[in-house]
């Protein structure tokens, strides 16, 4: 089975219709949202429509539970926090509902364990050493017999290892195929939809395919002056623009 992984989509209608039109032409099986559909740019209610309409498995985001209650959005930088009131405004009770009903963690086919920025806290990152550690070792304990995990938060591919020694390492990111040791454990990281940090503008995302495990790591084009204009023209602050042209 081929899955496609997405993740920090961030309201970016124009980014996300990319992705999904990239997918449709890939003989994909399943779409995973890792969480924050809303927040920063300006389509947050056409972006929820829209993984709503497709049937997407979604896993809640730190913005998603933010903009259904702004109590979560207090220790936001400014910018975020502005994009999640005014994102609070706009969406629909509906909207809002379907949020609030998303899971923080979800373990799927017993196999994959999937959540925002660390398992049960949307907040946290895996940025460094030490938190890759923490999760396997949170998987070792509650989640035995899964090996590999997908998560978002940070707007950055990666994929960090573990071997059966117990080393954990980060893997250097690669436009090809990669090949999962069955050995292995694995936490992988999709990238941004809406808001790539990586120093590049296009939409990432991934595609997993589960027999054999490999991960192909991906980026598209999309009509990011378009999203832009939106930005402005909500009045929201020219940085959440201005960013999405230089990829940081």
């Amino acid at each position: 089975m081929r899955v496609a992984i997405i993740s920090d989509v961030h309201s970016n209608l124009e980014a996300l219709k990319a992705v999904l039109e990239e997918i449709e032409k890939d003989n994909i099986s399943l779409v995973i949202n890792l969480g924050d559909l809303v927040g920063y740019n300006a389509n947050p209610k056409e972006c929820v429509d829209l993984v709503r309409e497709r049937k997407i498995i979604s896993i809640l985001g730190n913005h998603d539970r933010a903009a259904t209650e702004l109590k979560f959005a207090e220790g936001f930088n400014i910018l975020a926090y502005q994009a999640l009131v005014w994102s609070a405004k706009t969406l629909s009770n509906g909207h809002k509902q379907f949020l609030n009903s998303l899971e923080h963690t979800r373990v799927l086919w017993d196999r994959y364990l999937l959540f925002h920025g660390a398992p049960g806290n949307p907040d946290a990152y895996i940025f460094y050493l030490f938190q890759a550690k923490k999760v396997f070792n949170y998987m070792r304990k509650k989640t035995p017999g899964v090996r590999i995990a997908f998560f978002g938060h940070t707007h950055h591919p990666a994929l960090w290892q573990r071997d059966i020694r117990g080393k954990v390492s980060k893997v250097e990111i690669s436009e090809n195929h990669l090949v999962l040791d069955a050995e292995q454990m694995y936490l992988i990281n999709p990238g941004s939809v809406g808001q790539p940090r990586q120093r590049q503008w296009k939409a990432s995302y991934l595609v997993f395919t589960n027999e054999p495990e490999t991960v192909h790591f991906r980026s598209v084009a999309y009509d990011v002056h378009s999203a832009q204009n939106k930005i402005r023209e909500a009045h929201l602050p020219e940085y959440l623009a201005e960013r999405l042209e230089t990829g940081v």
